[in-house]
Formats: C-alpha cells, structure tokens, sequence
C-alpha cells in the first residue's frame, strides 16, 4: 500500500474528494457509500456540503446524510455506562442509519432508477467497526483539541446554557469518547483519506488502494 500526502486548501481538499469518488463511478460504481468521520467540531458538516456541490458539479446525485439526524436525546436514554461511553454507544440510533443506507442501495437493485448516485454520510463514529462494511471510500479528519473546545463554544453555547458547561461537556463526555473510539476502532489507520486542518488548510494524506 503507497501512501501521498499534499496540503490543500478546503476548496482543493473537497475537489480532491470528489474527483475520486467520480472515477470510481465511472469505474461502473452504480452507487457509493461515502463515510466522513472525525472528531467533534473538526469541519465535518462543513466539508461534506463542500464536497457534495463538488459532485453535483460533476453531474453525480448525491445525498447528504448526517449522523445528527439520527441522534437519540440524552433524556431519551437509560445509561448505565461511563458518560463517554454512554455517547459513544447509545447516543445514535445506528440501526436507524443502516436502515437508511439498506433502503438507497435497494433503491439501486430494484426496477425503479435510482435516485442518487452518492451516499455521502458525515459525523462521529462512522469509522466504527460495525459499520465499516458499507464504506466505498473513508475520511477522517482532524483538528488541534484548543480549536474543537473553541468551535464547540462558539456553535454549542445556545445549546448548553453556557460557555463553562460546553467545555464541561466536551471534557467529560465528547473528548473522551472519541478518544474511546480511536483507540477501540482505530479510524486513522484504517480511513482511506487522513486529513488535519491547521493554520487555514489541509494536509491531506492518501493511501492507494481503498476499500472493497
């Protein structure tokens, strides 16, 4: 396995993404699950309507998929693990989300045209390891930890009350659990795309082959 690695601004690092995704299509890929993962607060949501406009300039139909939208409310559980694991196991209806991914690829084996040709989905945990059989290619990026705490300030304040319980909640429960992850799944070394964001740009680190 060769592995390249580049700095690239946003604009680059999205093209770049894309660029890969239309190759593989035209490689008769009749439809690709995108996974793009990380920690809290690494661009994620931002990088993946980046990349989405990207394909739709390449004439590819995408659909944009996050693991928010399947998150379950923490009054809604019952937990009776450490807070970070809490997060990290219960706090996302997974079932929910495959059953999405079940219902786009069925979309494609049936008689009926398939109405995208891309599944891109961004959040935490995706790289986990009972997913990582529906990922045609993977991300993962990644940001300094004093950036995520003030990124979280900054988007999650309203959300929390206050700027002293968003880092409490970060310290205690967000932080922890991706460190849980990374270290239970570890989705660096197995993402097909390595990316960290500093001073304004990526640097971006590819492997040759991808999955499946």
């Amino acid at each position: 396995m060769g592995i390249t690695s580049h700095q690239m601004s946003q604009g680059e690092f999205a093209t770049s993404i894309a660029q890969k995704i239309r190759t593989r299509h035209l490689q008769s890929r009749p439809l690709q699950f995108i996974a793009l993962s990380g920690r809290d607060c690494a661009g994620k949501s931002t990088l993946a309507m980046d990349i989405r406009e990207q394909l739709s300039h390449l004439g590819l139909r995408v659909t944009l998929l996050s693991i928010d939208a399947f998150l379950i409310r923490r009054h809604l559980r019952t937990p009776n693990t450490p807070e970070h694991i809490d997060y990290f196991e219960n706090a996302f209806d997974y079932a929910a989300l495959v059953r999405a991914l079940e219902t786009a690829k069925d979309s494609v084996s049936s008689a009926h045209p398939s109405s995208c040709d891309i599944v891109l989905v961004e959040g935490v945990f995706l790289l986990r390891q009972e997913l990582s059989h529906w990922w045609d290619l993977t991300v993962w990026v990644e940001v300094d930890t004093s950036v995520i705490m003030n990124r979280a300030v900054k988007r999650d304040k309203e959300y929390f009350g206050d700027e002293h319980t968003v880092r409490r909640v970060y310290a205690n429960r967000c932080l922890p659990a991706q460190d849980h992850h990374i270290q239970r799944d570890m989705p660096k070394q197995n993402a097909d795309i390595v990316a960290t964001f500093e001073n304004g740009m990526w640097t971006v680190t590819t492997s040759f082959t991808v999955h499946r």
